[in-house]
């Protein structure tokens, strides 16, 4: 089509995807418009249609676009042409090869997953890919947290390609979908507890994992990971201890905790992944899950991490000493650094007498009356 001021600003939307229109007057010149009505002057070179994005229009006018496009199609020829970046497919690649074996499984999966979202992106190169595009992909996402994990995976590979000289910079500036993160501090009461446990014991009882999972992380206070990866391998039988190897663990180090009787009670011998999702791989923590769950509790004011902060409270309240707890929720604020380093107890005896005392107290929570106190 001949391209004019007046042309390109009738191009209409796209139903679906983009559409490229091309200019009579400059081979390989063209308009591509977004299905939101974005218009960006573009330049298809080769034989692989590579792109190279002119700028967007009205910011950049017809003509500036055209003076510019003439100026790559000459360097071209005069075999000036500046080296060109590689595809994002390459560098999501090499981004992700680079991770893998160095996170903690369950986060090289979430990489993977939230990197998927950049799809589209896959035959662009990274020096072409405009901040505008990647918004709408963030725009795109309705769940809020989503939304702020794939922009943390967009901009720790964008990094990634500078740090590899594939690109100079990279306006990171431009995008918005960070979440602002409030530090939480909700501990449940004993009525909440004596709640949540109910309803866990319904749902294990009912052959759902999840409910099993959640009264696994009252008696224990791990992270939820390190329970929804739990795996045969991992609970010594004889010795009554539970070890988690360095790689499913957060702080990267080997991590043991005493087998409660409750938690032995609930591990059956024999099994391998004690909570495996459709794909045979640890269990998939889905906010389908969160939600239903805690509607059955009668309160949704709260997270499954929380549970963890509810048991170093309790703790600390029936006066177990603070490295205890420490060892147990693999924490090191007090047994780490200088510490850590010539102090090498496993606290193993001590873990074993504060768990025996959390299950008691757990037992008399969920026998109590109304208006007793088990403290």
């Amino acid at each position: 089509m001949k391209f004019t001021d007046r042309s390109i600003a009738a191009l209409p939307s796209p139903d679906r995807h983009q559409k490229l229109y091309s200019d009579d007057a400059l081979a390989s010149f063209g308009v591509r418009v977004s299905k939101g009505g974005a218009k960006s002057f573009v330049l298809t070179l080769d034989k692989d249609r590579h792109r190279i994005v002119i700028g967007r229009y009205p910011t950049v006018s017809l003509s500036q676009a055209r003076t510019k496009a003439k100026e790559i199609l000459a360097k071209r020829q005069l075999g000036i042409e500046e080296q060109r970046s590689p595809y994002f497919a390459q560098v999501q690649d090499e981004f992700l090869a680079g991770r893998e074996g160095k996170l903690r499984a369950t986060s090289y999966r979430k990489d993977v997953a939230r990197l998927k979202a950049f799809k589209s992106f896959e035959r662009t190169r990274i020096a072409d890919i405009k901040p505008q595009d990647v918004q709408d992909i963030l725009d795109s996402l309705t769940a809020t947290s989503t939304k702020h994990e794939a922009l943390a995976r967009f901009i720790l590979l964008i990094r990634f390609a500078i740090k590899r000289q594939y690109i100079s910079t990279w306006p990171l500036d431009y995008l918005e979908g960070r979440r602002k993160c409030a530090a939480r501090e909700r501990v449940l009461t004993d009525d909440e507890i004596k709640t949540v446990l109910q309803v866990a014991r319904i749902w294990r009882v009912g052959g759902h994992s999840y409910g099993s999972i959640v009264e696994l992380l009252v008696y224990t206070g791990q992270r939820r990971q390190q329970i929804g990866s739990l795996d045969r391998s991992h609970v010594d039988f004889e010795n009554d201890t539970i070890t988690w190897p360095p790689e499913l663990m957060k702080s990267g180090r080997r991590h043991m905790i005493p087998l409660g009787a409750h938690v032995r009670s609930l591990l059956e011998p024999g099994r391998s992944l004690y909570f495996p999702n459709k794909y045979d791989a640890p269990f998939s923590f889905a906010s389908a899950h969160d939600r239903a769950f805690r509607k059955d509790c009668g309160f949704a004011d709260w997270v499954l991490h929380d549970i963890r902060r509810t048991v170093a409270t309790r703790w600390q309240e029936m006066g177990i000493e603070i490295a205890t707890t420490e060892k147990m929720l693999s924490h090191s604020m007090v047994t780490g650094g200088l510490v850590g380093v010539y102090q090498r107890s496993t606290y193993l005896t001590q873990m074993r007498e504060a768990v025996h005392r959390w299950e008691n107290y757990i037992e008399a929570l969920l026998s109590k009356t109304e208006g007793t106190d088990v403290r």
